[in-house]
């Protein structure tokens, strides 16, 4: 059995996944002293990464929604074949800056594709694994949009009530009893602790010590 735990952080642009995925990974690797791979979403290897670019820039041309949806998968398949499932098995941890629920989030709620369909998609495309936890940093979209800048993606772009309906669909797929819903407005500090403390709680349910 695999002893390595795998997190993935969760939430809309700008509400701190990834400054919060980095503190975890390092907190992790100078106490608990074990090894961490920190990836994200799309991406995490070459072919991903290239997915990754092509899917958010603006040079790409119209990409619609079917489309969007299959290339994020593709570079979700590569991601997990090729990193995430060899990192789990070797007993390290994995921390991933978004994973599936982005997928239902944008593609589905945002986009309006059938969340059932989607389900199977990334079932399929992620080899039936799931985070072991899950953070959704649960922040207001409209000022998180306004902390990005004008430096923006293609799927940043995106228009205030869609990235409501992302919110929105987070907020229903945090029910989930592995998701914990943190308030993003909360100092960086103390959501590192909230996190800190619930990955600890989970490692003990798994039996680590």
């Amino acid at each position: 059995m695999r002893r390595g735990l795998f997190v993935a952080f969760e939430g809309v642009e700008g509400v701190g996944k990834s400054t919060q995925a980095s503190l975890l990974a390092g907190r992790i690797e100078s106490e608990l002293k074990r090894d961490v791979i920190l990836t994200r979403e799309p991406g995490g290897t070459p072919l991903a990464e290239r997915l990754r670019e092509l899917v958010l820039s603006h040079d790409a041309g119209f990409i619609d929604a079917r489309t969007e949806a299959l290339i994020m998968a593709a570079a979700r398949a590569s991601h997990v074949s090729a990193l995430i499932l060899p990192a789990l098995g070797r007993g390290s941890f994995v921390i991933c800056d978004r994973f599936a629920g982005s997928y239902l989030a944008y593609q589905g709620f945002g986009r309006g594709l059938d969340i059932e369909v989607l389900k199977i998609i990334t079932h399929f495309a992620s080899y039936s694994i799931e985070p072991d936890i899950t953070f959704l940093l649960d922040g207001d979209p409209s000022l998180a949009m306004d902390r990005k800048g004008d430096a923006l993606d293609r799927i940043e772009t995106e228009s205030r009530e869609f990235f409501a309906r992302v919110a929105q669909g987070y907020r229903e797929l945090s029910l989930s009893g592995t998701w914990v819903s943190l308030d993003a407005s909360l100092s960086i500090d103390e959501l590192h602790e909230e996190i800190f403390a619930s990955v600890l709680r989970v490692m003990q349910n798994f039996g680590e010590k």
